[in-house]
């Protein structure tokens, strides 16, 4: 008789307690996800503000000009030495010049995460 009054006392207690979990676990995971997301935007800020700050210098002006939108300076001559079919690709594709990507890496769960991620139903 205990074993069986101890095993239904426990799961009334989990049945009770598993909202409270639900709602605090569902909290610290959005908790961490946006501590990573602002983490990595920060970084970005970063990269942008250092980039800002190149781009004001003329030395920085030039470099893009010459790497980003393929000018040169009067007198110059650009050359660009690719392979056969490295030159069919390109010619193909025109890519608009982009300082930085906008884009936020997706974090992998482990295991144990994407298993209570899938009990507490957090998305």
């Amino acid at each position: 008789m205990l074993p069986t009054s101890f095993a239904l006392g426990l799961a009334l207690f989990a049945w009770g307690y598993y909202p409270v979990a639900a709602v605090q676990y569902r909290q610290t995971r959005e908790r961490q996800q946006l501590a990573a997301e602002l983490k990595t935007l920060q970084a970005r800020n970063d990269r942008l503000r250092d980039q800002v700050e190149r781009l004001k210098t003329p030395e920085g002006v030039e470099d893009y000009a010459r790497s980003q939108l393929g000018l040169v300076k009067q007198g110059e001559h650009a050359v660009r030495v690719v392979d056969g079919d490295e030159a069919s690709e390109m010619s193909k594709t025109v890519a608009a010049p982009t300082i930085d990507s906008d884009e936020t890496p997706k974090s992998d769960a482990d295991a144990w995460t994407a298993f209570l991620d899938l009990v507490f139903g957090f998305r």
